[in-house]
C-alpha cells in the first residue's frame, strides 16, 4: 500500500536553518506525488481548488481527501458539491489507472467522462472530506477491456462512499465512458 500526504516535501540539501530553526533534512524524507493527483492539480482546476490529495491507491482501492475549509458551506459542513465531486473524482481516478498501458505505464490517447451519476447524502460531513472508491472485480475490468479493444468504447458502473468516523455519509454511483 502507497500513503501520500497532502503537501509533498522534497530537500536536496542536508539542512536547513532559518532563524531559530534548524532542520536536518536527512531526518526528513521526500514524498512523491501520485501521476493522478499531478493530473487533477494540473488539468482539472477545480481539484486545485478544493485541495484534493491522494492519500491511498492500492490494487484495491483509491482514497482522495480534501481539507474541509475550501469546502465548507454557511453551516461549517462540507458542502454538498464538494463531496459529490471528490467522490467523482475518485471514481475517475480508478478510470485513469485502468487506462494506463501495462507494459508502458503510458496512457494513450483515450477520453474519460461522466454518463450518469446519483449521490446519496446520509449524514453531514463535519471535517475533513474522504472518499473511498474500491476498483472493479477482475471480471468487470475484462469486460470493460473487451468492449474497449472491440468497439473502441466502454463503460464502467463504480460507487465510491464519503466516509467519516467509520461512517457513510455520501454514497455515489457513477457510470463513466471511455472513447478514444
Amino acid at each position: 500500500m502507497v500513503r501520500w500526504g497532502w503537501h509533498p516535501v522534497c530537500y536536496e540539501t542536508s539542512s536547513v536553518t532559518r532563524g531559530l530553526f534548524s532542520i536536518n533534512l536527512e531526518s526528513v524524507k521526500s514524498v512523491k506525488v501520485p501521476a493522478f493527483e499531478l493530473f487533477l492539480h494540473e488539468m482539472i482546476p477545480l481539484a486545485k481548488a478544493m485541495g484534493v490529495g491522494v492519500e491511498v491507491s492500492d490494487e484495491s482501492k483509491l482514497v482522495l481527501i480534501a481539507p474541509k475549509e475550501p469546502n465548507r458551506n454557511s453551516l461549517n459542513t462540507a458542502f454538498g458539491g464538494s463531496l459529490v465531486s471528490l467522490a467523482t473524482l475518485a471514481g475517475y481516478g480508478v478510470v485513469w489507472d485502468l487506462m494506463k498501458d501495462a507494459k508502458t505505464g503510458e496512457k494513450p490517447t483515450w477520453h474519460i467522462v461522466v454518463k450518469e451519476s446519483r449521490a446519496a447524502y446520509r449524514r453531514p460531513v463535519l471535517g475533513d472530506l474522504r472518499a473511498i472508491c474500491e476498483r472493479p472485480a477482475q471480471a468487470a475490468i475484462a469486460e470493460f477491456r473487451e468492449a474497449l479493444g472491440r468497439y473502441g468504447k466502454a463503460k464502467l458502473k463504480l460507487r465510491t462512499a464519503i466516509i467519516e468516523d467509520g461512517n457513510v455519509a455520501v454514497d455515489v454511483t457513477a457510470a463513466f465512458v471511455v472513447t478514444r
